[in-house]
C-alpha cells in the first residue's frame, strides 16, 4: 500500500476524531443522514428528472446512484456539473448513470454545491 494513502487516511481519521469528539460515530451517522437526505429529497422531488437507482428501502448514504432522464440529457448534466466544478459525478463504466460519493470526509457545503446545481438542473430541464 502506498504510503500517501495511509497518511491521507490517517489525516482524515484525525479530522473526524477533531469533530466528533464528543458524538463520535453517532454525531457522524446522524451528519451523514442529512447529506444523502438533502441529495434523495431532490431526486425524489423530481422524477422526470431523475430516477434513484435502489429501491427506498436500500438505498446508500455513501453512494447515491441515479439515472438522468436519457443519454443526452445525462451528457449535459454532467458536462454541467464539471463547469461548476462538480467531480466525479460519472457512474462506473459498465453500470453508466451517476453516481454521488457521500464518505464521510466529504464536507456539508460540497453536498449543498451539489444540492443547489441538481435543483438548478432540474429547474432548467422541467421549464
Amino acid at each position: 500500500m502506498p504510503i500517501f494513502s495511509v497518511w491521507i487516511a490517517g489525516e482524515v481519521m484525525r479530522g473526524l476524531l477533531t469533530a466528533f469528539s464528543d458524538s463520535k460515530v453517532s454525531g457522524q451517522e446522524a451528519v451523514s443522514n442529512v447529506k444523502a437526505e438533502t441529495i434523495y429529497r431532490i431526486l425524489d422531488a423530481n422524477p422526470e428528472i431523475y430516477q434513484p437507482v435502489n429501491h427506498k428501502s436500500v438505498r446508500s448514504r455513501m453512494n447515491i446512484c441515479f439515472r438522468v432522464k436519457d443519454a443526452a440529457t445525462e451528457k449535459e448534466f454532467l458536462e454541467g456539473a464539471e463547469a461548476r466544478k462538480l467531480q466525479g459525478l460519472k457512474g462506473h463504466r459498465s453500470v453508466g448513470g451517476i453516481r454521488a460519493s457521500n464518505y464521510n470526509a466529504v464536507p456539508m457545503a460540497n453536498v449543498q454545491k451539489l444540492a443547489e446545481y441538481l435543483t438548478d438542473f432540474a429547474r432548467g430541464k422541467s421549464s
